[in-house]
């Protein structure tokens, strides 16, 4: 599959090296890309590297969604991964460190990653992965 690699248990982005050139922060948290965009619909918690830990609610007040702000411009991707239960994780090479977890009981879709021709994959509501590839 173009823009991600299967391992046991997971699918690594091939996001490594790229810079976070923008975030939308609406609804939303959007991380954009070099060649990806990787949307966040629900709680997440975000580690910075001093230690300290921040849950950031998507459509929240400032306050709520001021902590990911260090990662626009200035952060380098150095990894990403889509686990088959639905969890994403990203790591910047400054260690910060992303972590989504789709809510059991939710009926929307945690998160969604596109990249390079056509790929696309989304956290279904179920917890699991859903993958297309495009042509």
């Amino acid at each position: 599959m173009s823009g991600a690699k299967r391992f046991e248990g997971y699918w690594l982005l091939e996001v490594s090296g790229q810079l976070i050139l923008q975030l939308v922060l609406d609804f939303q948290v959007a991380l954009v890309l070099e060649q990806f965009r990787i949307t966040i619909e629900e709680s997440f918690v975000l580690e910075h590297p001093d230690g300290t830990s921040h849950v950031v609610e998507p459509g929240g007040g400032f306050d709520q969604l001021s902590p990911v702000l260090p990662l626009s411009r200035s952060q380098v991707v150095a990894e990403a991964r889509a686990f088959d239960d639905g969890r994403l994780e990203i790591v910047t090479q400054d260690g910060f460190r992303l972590r989504v977890v789709p809510e059991p009981k939710s009926a929307y879709e945690a998160w969604n990653v596109t990249g390079p021709n056509g790929l696309l994959i989304v956290s279904t509501p179920a917890g699991e992965l859903s993958l297309w590839d495009g042509p």
